[in-house]
């Protein structure tokens, strides 16, 4: 390619209006990391009353729902006879119960741990605002398991 073809100064980049047009579009910089995973569209399609089951999941989960259901569901099953417990839809529903616990328990460790970090970072820039927090933390620790 010869210099001939080429312009003899480079288009200049309007940096201020691209960089409002992308501020000025919505959600120009949003994407779902799980789509369809945590949105739950409740419409007359898929309910009866989607207005009253709407009001039932934001006051009570879902996940809520079912665990109060799979409590209840293990308290049944702990009144059976042992040799009826043995079945395999019950070993299955047990095996269930436990990795979910595990899974909660995980993030239970892992929410501790931002905690701690979080602690770490309050010590070093806001001594006073780190040292009110831990004497909370400690009073409530000291009063043992409730």
């Amino acid at each position: 390619m010869s210099t001939d073809s080429l312009p003899a100064t480079p288009p200049i980049w309007d940096w201020a209006a691209w960089m409002k047009a992308i501020m000025m579009t919505p959600k120009a910089f949003e994407q779902p990391i799980l789509p369809g995973w945590f949105d739950i569209n409740i419409t007359e399609q898929n309910s009866s009353d989607p207005d009253a089951e709407r009001t039932i999941v934001a006051s009570q989960s879902y996940g809520r729902q079912i665990g109060r259901m799979m409590d209840a569901v293990t308290l049944l099953i702990e009144l059976l006879p042992e040799q009826d417990r043995q079945a395999e839809a019950f070993r299955e529903f047990a095996e269930v119960r436990i990795e979910i616990k595990e899974i909660k328990e995980k993030i239970a460790a892992q929410r501790l741990n931002r905690i701690a970090v979080d602690l770490a970072t309050l010590k070093g820039s806001k001594p006073e605002e780190y040292n009110s927090i831990a004497a909370k933390l400690r009073a409530l620790l000291s009063d043992g398991p409730s």
